[in-house]
């Protein structure tokens, strides 16, 4: 089960047990077993010496163990966050994503030139209450962002320097947490239903957070 403490500048998820993670987050990214998951709201010119350490420093007023804590950073408000649960047999997912497109990049066609510092990040946390293999888990991951893709090129997202539809941002982080139990998936590619599953999931989420960041960016969300 998870707890979900929601602020204007932090979203915290709580696991009753340590899940394994795949994570490119800010702090302990790479894989490991973890309990906590934290998304937090930056102000537009957070440009600190260390933002790993700065952080770090910043979650010592909070009770969760470091050592146990996955955290993530954006400048889009908590209150924007979307939190979406789908279904399949035996298999259940809970998609979090908020979405900043400020920063957006195609990845085949930065090599062309340096980026500064943009505020605009798209973060992702899927958790699966569910089992699979080490195959399974990695092809998951990789359901997450093809789907966050897909969603970029259906909105028409653009990288402002290269005038090309953008893949992603260039401070995208996602998370993939497994609990490891109940049904298990041998596999998670995007034809089994796992994949499928997460596909889908990731996608309408994204979406709705895109719907929802577009409103703000409008000025009809305040």
């Amino acid at each position: 089960m998870l707890t979900v403490e929601l602020g204007e500048e932090l979203l915290i998820i709580k696991s009753e047990q340590p899940l394994k993670v795949l994570s490119s987050a800010m702090l302990n990214p790479g894989i490991g077993r973890y309990q906590y998951f934290v998304n937090r709201t930056v102000d537009k010119n957070y440009y600190p010496e260390d933002a790993k350490c700065e952080y770090e420093q910043f979650l010592q007023q909070y009770t969760m163990p470091l050592q146990m804590t996955v955290a993530m950073m954006t400048a889009v408000q908590q209150r924007f966050v979307m939190r979406e649960q789908y279904v399949d047999g035996e298999t259940t997912i809970d998609v979090f994503i908020t979405a900043g497109l400020g920063n957006a990049v195609d990845v085949t066609q930065s090599y062309q030139y340096t980026y500064k510092p943009a505020v605009g990040t798209i973060n992702i946390f899927v958790f699966v209450d569910g089992d699979m293999s080490d195959e399974a888990f990695i092809q998951a991951y990789h359901c997450i962002i093809e789907a966050k893709v897909k969603v970029l090129h259906e909105r028409g997202v653009i990288d402002k320097q290269s005038g090309t539809i953008a893949t992603g941002t260039s401070t995208d982080s996602v998370a993939l947490a497994v609990k490891e139990r109940g049904e298990f998936h041998a596999y998670g590619g995007s034809i089994t239903r796992l994949g499928a599953l997460i596909g889908k999931g990731v996608a309408a989420t994204l979406h709705k957070a895109i719907d929802g960041y577009d409103a703000y960016q409008k000025g009809e969300l305040r």
